[in-house]
């Protein structure tokens, strides 16, 4: 990962937001291509939702920092997971292990999150 001090995370011709689905866009923080870590900003326009449960190989740490997130009403089917009529909002923090399925996801209002992907041991 490169070491920066504090500065604006705007995007760049190097660093733009990309689209990952209709509506949520992601931009790359910082990223180290030996081990694959990476810190992220996910943008989630008003109204979008993902397609899908996901699963992921990697440690991901999630914090809400605007906005809400839902789980997609009848969708969810993580082990565990809260229920379906849950909103969280802004200061909502969760900590998945690899291998822990999770979403799919809505956003009614839009949100914005700040996540951390660590590949290492399970556990």
């Amino acid at each position: 990962m490169q070491q920066y001090e504090f500065h604006t995370p705007l995007p760049t011709s190097t660093r733009p937001w990309q689209s990952l689905e209709p509506g949520i866009d992601e931009l790359i923080l910082n990223h180290d291509p030996t081990t694959g870590r990476r810190t992220t900003l996910q943008r989630w326009q008003p109204g979008a939702r993902n397609a899908a449960t996901s699963l992921h190989d990697y440690f991901e740490e999630v914090i809400l920092l605007e906005g809400d997130l839902r789980v997609v009403p009848g969708k969810g089917t993580a082990e565990g997971q809260p229920g379906e009529t849950e909103v969280w909002g802004k200061g909502a923090y969760a900590f998945r292990r690899p291998g822990m399925v999770h979403g799919p996801f809505a956003s009614e209002a839009g949100c914005l999150m700040f996540i951390s992907c660590t590949w290492g041991e399970k556990g």
